[in-house]
């Protein structure tokens, strides 16, 4: 009854053709899609390595900035830290010396002026306020003289510093009546007493340290150097010399050691030498040969000077020298030319002296029988003048 109608074999043939090409059409388009899904995977997997890999950057660069920022925080703790105990290198001799005589203060205060009826509190809090008070006067006090010579004011420094030593030396007497006994003196005593004296004398020791430092750092040349050191083996071996040269190089602002041995060797020989040509020009003159003196009763005789001795160059010093040999005296010289010259007259001394005749009568010996300006006395070669004596 139904039967089925025969297809064409074409059409048969073309429906097989087209279910082959959607099925492989199907598969390319499954190979396509897998395809797909795996390089959006890659790609996915790709970003997330670089995100992640960027995140690591990250991480490493803030762990590094991290690290600098607190290797630089250590740096500037350890800055702080070095220049706060360079601060307190200086001033903790003086801020124990200080705390030895408040604690001084304090016991005493403790035990001795505060009430006994007050609680431990408030006689506590009492002794540290009375100790404070008392010894930061001459703290206080040296420290504006402290201020004020690092400013440059010199003479109002000086004032405070008197003030602060005398203000000490009260609250050191202060101290040592606290514990002597009686005027007897006690350890305590006198060592808490020497606690409140010293502190004027350690801050003056920082204050010097604090100016020096302040002078280096304007200028070098503002320091008023103390000459050369010597090796204690020179000094051992030239203890005056030494001294001598130090003290030239002092006066010469000159701060090589070698240069200064030598500068002093230099003036001192050519000390040496001023010394030596004044001697011989001394003795050339005292031993010079006399003038003949003229007759006053010839005086028509003409008198022909003794010709000069010659004279030896004096070389001139190296520098001239500060320090000379002690030169005669006028009496000295005067005795000198008399004894080269006994029987010369006045006028020949007082050249040869180079002092005048009035100053070779008043220091040349006179001879035993008298004076020999006397108006009795006999002609003697002394007085040159022949003199009638009366029968």
């Amino acid at each position: 009854m139904f039967r089925r109608t025969p297809q064409d074999p074409a059409i048969l043939a073309a429906r097989a053709a087209a279910q082959r090409e959607s099925a492989t059409a199907a598969v390319e388009r499954a190979r396509l899609l897998a395809q797909l899904d795996r390089e959006q995977q890659e790609a996915a997997a790709a970003h997330a390595r670089r995100q992640a890999a960027a995140h690591e950057q990250e991480r490493r660069r803030r762990d590094a900035a991290r690290r600098v920022e607190r290797a630089e925080a250590r740096e500037r703790r350890r800055k702080a830290r070095a220049e706060f105990a360079a601060k307190l290198r200086p001033v903790l001799p003086l801020l124990l010396i200080n705390g030895g005589a408040a604690y001084a203060q304090a016991a005493y205060a403790y035990s001795e002026i505060a009430p006994a009826a007050w609680n431990t509190a408030s006689r506590v809090a009492f002794a540290v306020a009375f100790s404070a008070a008392l010894e930061s006067i001459a703290v206080y006090v040296q420290w504006h003289a402290h201020d004020a010579l690092m400013l440059k004011a010199h003479a109002t420094a000086a004032s405070l510093r008197r003030a602060a030593w005398g203000i000490a030396a009260v609250v050191a007497a202060i101290n040592y009546a606290h514990f002597a006994n009686g005027i007897t003196p006690t350890a305590a005593a006198i060592a808490f007493a020497l606690l409140s004296l010293l502190s004027p004398w350690l801050w003056g020791l920082h204050t010097r340290r604090a100016q020096h430092l302040q002078l280096l750092a304007e200028d070098a040349s503002l320091i008023d150097d103390a000459g050369v050191e010597f090796s204690p083996k020179r000094r051992r071996m030239f203890p005056i010399r030494s001294l001598m040269a130090a003290r030239w190089s002092i006066e010469h602002n000159e701060r090589d050691p070698r240069k200064a041995w030598d500068g002093y060797n230099a003036e001192r020989a050519a000390r040496a030498a001023a010394r030596q040509a004044d001697k011989t020009n001394r003795a050339e003159k005292v031993t010079a040969p006399p003038e003949t003196p003229n007759d006053p009763a010839d005086p028509a005789e003409p008198v022909t000077p003794a010709p000069a001795a010659p004279v030896a160059p004096v070389r001139e010093p190296v520098r001239p020298a500060r320090v000379t040999a002690r030169s005669l005296t006028a009496g000295e010289r005067v005795i000198a030319a008399h004894t080269a010259e006994p029987t010369a007259p006045h006028e020949r001394i007082a050249r040869v002296a180079q002092v005048s005749v009035s100053t070779v009568k008043r220091h040349r010996p006179r001879p035993a029988t008298g004076s020999p300006s006397a108006p009795d006395a006999a002609a003697t070669p002394v007085n040159g003048t022949q003199v009638k004596v009366a029968a």
